[in-house]
């Protein structure tokens, strides 16, 4: 008999608001470099107990590295390093340093300078414009935060979760001039459309993670990811759809010592018709996926989805 995994929005998060206080309050206290040992001796003790997580990452790294075989115009040095026993423990060691880098970013400890920029083109061409910007949970976006421009640049983020006016409030007690809010969005209604449209209208940006499929909902294409199919949403292109704004994909990630901001655009303006719907929908997601792909290649470990991928 098959063992029933949870779907991502099944899993729970564990922690609270006193909890991400108390860490930030401890990272502030004791620096980066002390918080990171703490992470990776937690982390390493919850790995031994994380089968399922375990094995997820395991069943990704199968994956990567059986489509890299098929790929050999991309690196395949780092993926031959996720084969060994450890690289599970190494995937949720970058997990959880990626968070404590979430927090050097909140706090404004990264500065623009460290950050590389491929396709920065894309981001001054629309700063004080509506825009939005496709993302997955890959490396940091987070890394945004470091980026300055001439013009002050609000971000709104897009969330399938409660209690987002408790975290606007705990960025804000942070660093008050940050410029991001969240924006839950559990349900797209009319009066939920309209507020995005006014906000991009403002010449603001909003950022819509495109690998999740959202909490009850059915729309969904199935793309090839690594070589399997599995299913994407249709939701976050939709919705680019209906607000008429340039869509962009972004990939912040460490890679070599550098951080690097990758930023591609996908269309001034996703047109859809009503014959051709699923198939131009399924050719916007397709992109996306491609270029998902490449930058896993590129670094394995950045990959921050521990469930069943490809689970229907």
């Amino acid at each position: 008999m098959t063992e029933q995994q949870p779907t991502w929005n099944e899993q729970q998060e564990k922690g609270n608001f006193f909890l991400l206080r108390f860490v930030f309050a401890v990272y502030r206290l004791l620096g980066r470099r002390v918080m990171l040992w703490m992470v990776r001796v937690i982390v390493a003790w919850y790995w031994i107990f994380a089968v399922q997580a375990r094995r997820n990452s395991r069943l990704y790294f199968d994956r990567l590295a059986e489509f890299a075989k098929a790929h050999p115009e991309f690196e395949q040095h780092t993926v031959a390093e996720t084969q060994s026993s450890t690289s599970t423990l190494t995937h949720l060691q970058t997990f959880a340093e990626s968070i404590v880098d979430k927090m050097a970013a909140w706090q404004g400890d990264i500065p623009e300078q460290e950050l590389q920029l491929f396709g920065h083109q894309h981001f001054q061409q629309n700063y004080g414009r509506g825009a939005i910007l496709m993302i997955s949970h890959f490396g940091n976006i987070e890394l945004l935060r470091a980026l300055k421009s001439e013009h002050h640049q609000t971000v709104n983020v897009l969330v399938y979760r409660k209690h987002a006016e408790q975290f606007n409030a705990f960025l804000q007690s942070i660093n008050p001039r940050a410029g991001v809010q969240l924006i839950s969005v559990d349900e797209l209604g009319v009066d939920t459309a309209l507020h995005l449209q006014e906000r991009l209208n403002q010449g603001e940006w909003l950022v819509v993670a495109a690998d999740r499929i959202p909490i009850h909902s059915k729309r969904c294409s199935t793309a090839a990811f690594l070589g399997h199919d599995a299913e994407w949403p249709q939701g976050a292109w939709l919705l680019a759809h209906l607000l008429n704004a340039p869509v962009m994909a972004v990939f912040c990630y460490p890679y070599q010592q550098e951080l690097q901001v990758h930023i591609e655009l996908l269309s001034d303006n996703i047109q859809l018709s009503r014959k051709q719907r699923e198939q131009q929908l399924g050719q916007y997601i397709e992109r996306f996926v491609r270029l998902q792909e490449q930058h896993c290649l590129r670094a394995p470990y950045q990959w921050f989805n521990f469930y069943d991928f490809w689970k229907k």
